[in-house]
C-alpha cells in the first residue's frame, strides 16, 4: 500500500504547489523499483475522505479481470454462440426461382437418372438414350471421342430446356455447347472441375447484406491486435480488413465487437479453430465498419484476491462512496507501459523530432525485463548490430523494436532513424505521444485537486455538462487519438459557478486547438512542458502532420454505473471465481463462495465510459499502487508463501 500518500479530504483547499516534471523523476538508489510507478505518471491524489485502504491483489490470475464492451446503443456485448449467424438470404431472381422449382435430387445418381427423364420430352427417347449411353463411358478418351453431336438443329426453347437440365442435373458429367445451331455434349473427365459461381454468390451477399461481417471476439491473455493478426494469417488476408471499437486489456478475459470487410462468417468460423487464446461467434452482416470509438463503454467484472485489512462492515461506506461520489478519472498505468522506460518519455522525443533518441529509448536495456529480451537489448547496446540483435529478439515481445531493427537490416545502415521509426505501426507510434498528453493531463488533475479540492466547479474552470456515458457524453470528445467531435467548453465565473457540479468540470489534454483553465492550473501545462523543451502552442508545429496534436477534453471526476459487489471465500488460487462467456456456452456453472474458505476475495462489477480505467477506481478503493510491476510482485510473494 502506498502509505506515504495521504488521502485528500473532499472540499479541502490547500496552498498551490510546484509540480516536478515526472518525465525525468526517477529513483537512483539501491531500492529503486524496476517498474513504472503511479507518481511517475502524475497520479498522486485521492478523493474519498478518511480512508486508508486495504491490501489485495489485482489480476492475480488473468481470469480475475473481465471486460465486456458496451455498444453505442448501451447493450453489453456477450459471446453467446460460436456458430450462429444472422445471414439473411438475398431475394431470389426469377432464374433461381425457376431452378428451385426443378427439385434437383441431392443424390448424384438420382440426379443423373432424373436428367434423362426430363430430356426425353425435349429431345425424344432415342436421343436421350444416346446421350445417357455416351456419358456412362468411363475410359479415358480424346476430346473428339468425348464429344457427341446430335446431328440436328433445335429451336431456341429446346436448347434452353437442354441447358437447364445439364447445368443443374449433370453439372459434373457434361459440358453442353451450341455449334452452328447443333448441340454438342462433351463428357467431362473426372479431373475437370464444375463451373463455380462462388464469386457471383459473394457479390450477391455483400450487395444485399452489407459489406461487413460483424462478429464478437472473446480473448484470453492476448492483445486485441494479436487476435486479429492471427485471423488474418489463417485466412491469408491483410489485417487491415478488420475493424474494432477499441483495444482491450491483454491480461484479462475480454469480449468485444469486430468487423471484417468482405469475409464471410463461414471463413471466420474456420479461422477461429486455429486461434490461440481467442474465440469468435455471434456473426451478422451490416453496411458499416466498426471503427475506433464505436462503443458506449465497458462493463468490468474484477476479482480482488487475498483481501486483508478490510471486511464487509468497514468497506461498506467506502464502496457506497465510490458508487455515489465516484473517483478521479486518471489515465491508468496501462497508458504508460509496464517497463522502466515509460511510453510518455519516448513521446517527448517524438514530439521534439529527436529520432535518434527515440530509437535509442526503444532499443536500450531496461530494468526488470524478461531474460531473452534483455539479452537482445544488451547486444544492441554493446555492438549496435541490428542483425545480431534481431536474431535474438522474440518477435511477439517487441513489435516496435522489431520494426526498427528490420529497417536497419534492410537498409544496411543505422543512420536514418526517422525512417526506421516510421516503420513502427502507426497506432503504436501515436501511442507514445498520446501517453505524453495523458501524463500532462494527470499532473494537471492532481494540481487541480490539491489547490481547489473536489467540492464543485470554481471560477476559471472549464465545464462541459456531463450526462449518461453510454452516449459518450462524459467527455463530449473521443479519445485523444481522435480529435474530432469536440464540444467547446464553458468558462466558469463567479456568477455561474453554482450552475455546475464537479462532474461537469473538464481539463484539456494539451494541444494547439483547446482552451486552458483560467486559474493557476494552467501553469502546470506550461511549466511541465517547458521542462521537456515543449509548449502547448508548439504542438501545432511538428514537421509531421500526424504528430500535430489538437488536444481534447476529459472530465476529471466520474461515477461508475450499476456498481455492485460480492464477498467470496475460496481455497484454491488456481480456480476461477467468475464465469466467462465461453464457460456459459459450454454449460459451466458460475463459481460460488465456499463457506469457511481459507482466502477472502472481493468481486466487483460496474460499467465505465470507454476512455476510463477500472484500475483507477480500484486505486481509490484500495489506496494501493496499481502498477503491474507492483501487482506482479504481490502475486509472486503470495505464491512463494503458499
Amino acid at each position: 500500500m502506498a502509505a506515504a500518500d495521504q488521502p485528500h479530504v473532499e472540499g479541502e483547499q490547500g496552498p498551490a504547489k510546484r509540480i516536478k516534471s515526472e518525465s525525468t523523476a526517477t529513483d537512483t538508489g539501491p531500492q529503486a523499483p524496476t517498474y513504472l510507478r503511479e507518481i511517475d505518471a502524475g497520479i498522486t491524489e485521492f478523493i474519498t475522505p478518511g480512508w486508508s485502504g486495504f491490501d489485495a491483489i489485482i489480476k492475480h490470475r488473468y481470469s480475475d479481470f473481465f471486460v465486456n464492451e458496451i455498444d453505442p446503443q448501451g447493450n453489453v456485448v456477450h459471446l453467446t454462440s460460436y456458430t450462429d449467424a444472422i445471414d439473411p438470404e438475398p431475394p431470389k431472381t426469377e432464374a433461381e426461382i425457376e431452378i428451385d422449382a426443378l427439385n434437383v435430387p441431392t443424390n448424384a445418381q438420382d440426379a443423373f437418372n432424373e436428367a434423362f427423364v426430363r430430356l426425353e420430352p425435349i429431345l425424344g427417347a432415342e436421343d436421350a438414350a444416346r446421350i445417357k449411353q455416351h456419358l456412362e463411358i468411363t475410359e479415358e478418351q480424346t476430346l473428339e471421342q468425348r464429344s457427341l453431336v446430335l446431328g440436328r438443329e433445335l429451336d431456341k426453347d429446346q436448347r434452353k430446356g437442354v441447358y437447364m437440365v445439364t447445368n443443374n442435373f449433370l453439372p459434373t458429367q457434361v459440358t453442353c455447347e451450341t455449334v452452328d445451331g447443333q448441340l454438342r455434349f462433351i463428357r467431362r473427365l473426372a479431373k475437370d472441375k464444375a463451373p463455380s459461381d462462388k464469386r457471383g454468390q459473394r457479390g450477391k451477399r455483400w450487395a444485399h447484406a452489407g459489406d461487413y461481417c460483424h462478429f464478437v471476439v472473446q480473448k484470453e491473455n492476448q492483445d486485441s491486435m494479436d487476435i486479429l493478426q492471427q485471423i488474418a494469417r489463417n485466412l491469408k488476408c491483410n489485417a487491415r480488413v478488420f475493424g474494432m471499437a477499441g483495444t482491450k486489456d491483454k491480461r484479462g478475459i475480454t469480449v468485444q465487437r469486430c468487423s471484417a470487410f468482405h469475409i464471410a462468417h463461414d471463413r471466420l468460423i474456420w479461422a477461429s479453430r486455429k486461434l490461440r487464446g481467442g474465440r469468435l461467434g455471434n456473426f451478422s452482416y451490416g453496411p458499416n465498419e466498426i471503427k475506433l470509438g464505436d462503443l458506449g463503454g465497458n462493463q468490468f467484472t474484477i476479482i480482488l484476491r487475498h483481501v486483508q485489512g478490510a471486511d464487509a462492515s468497514s468497506l461498506e461506506p467506502v464502496l457506497c462512496g465510490i458508487r455515489n461520489t465516484g473517483f478521479i478519472n486518471y489515465f491508468g498505468m496501462q497508458r504508460f507501459g509496464t517497463q522502466s522506460i515509460s511510453s510518455h518519455t519516448i513521446g517527448i522525443s517524438v514530439l521534439k523530432s529527436d529520432w535518434r533518441r527515440v530509437v535509442d529509448l526503444i532499443l536500450c536495456p531496461r530494468v526488470g525485463e524478461r531474460d531473452d529480451v534483455a539479452k537482445a537489448r544488451n547486444v544492441w547496446s554493446s555492438t549496435r548490430d541490428p542483425k545480431a540483435t534481431l536474431d535474438l529478439l522474440p518477435r511477439r515481445a517487441a513489435l516496435a523494436e522489431h520494426s526498427v531493427l528490420q529497417h536497419f537490416v534492410k537498409s544496411g545502415s543505422t543512420n536514418n532513424c526517422s525512417a526506421a521509426f516510421a516503420c513502427v505501426p502507426r497506432n503504436l507510434r501515436l501511442m507514445y505521444v498520446h501517453a505524453y498528453q495523458s501524463f500532462i493531463w494527470n499532473a494537471a488533475v492532481s494540481e487541480r485537486i490539491r489547490v481547489f479540492g473536489t467540492k464543485g466547479a470554481v471560477p476559471g474552470d472549464l465545464v462541459i455538462v456531463a450526462s449518461d456515458f453510454s452516449n459518450n457524453a462524459h467527455a463530449k470528445s473521443k479519445a485523444p487519438e481522435d480529435n474530432e467531435a469536440r464540444v467547446a467548453p464553458t468558462l466558469v465565473t463567479a456568477e455561474n459557478a453554482g450552475d455546475y457540479s464537479i462532474y461537469d468540470v473538464v481539463l484539456p489534454l494539451p494541444g494547439w486547438d483547446v482552451q486552458y483553465p483560467e486559474h493557476q492550473v494552467k501553469n502546470v501545462y506550461e511549466e511541465l512542458m517547458a521542462k521537456d523543451g515543449l509548449s502547448p502552442t508548439g504542438l501545432a508545429k511538428h514537421p509531421l502532420k500526424e504528430y500535430r496534436l489538437a488536444g481534447a477534453y476529459r472530465h476529471f471526476i466520474i461515477k461508475p454505473r450499476d456498481f455492485s459487489y460480492e464477498w467470496m471465500r475460496y481455497n484454491d488460487d488456481m480456480l476461477p471465481l467468475a464465469r466467462s462467456d465461453s464457460d456459459a456456452i459450454e454449460g459451466k456453472h458460475d463459481p460460488e463462495s465456499i463457506d469457511f474458505g481459507q482466502h477472502v476475495a472481493l468481486k466487483l462489477k460496474f460499467d465505465l465510459p470507454s476512455s476510463a480505467y477500472a484500475t483507477m477506481l480500484l486505486r481509490e478503493l484500495m489506496r494501493q499502487e496499481t502498477a503491474s510491476g507492483f501487482q506482479t510482485q504481490l502475486s509472486n510473494n503470495t505464491e512463494l508463501k503458499e
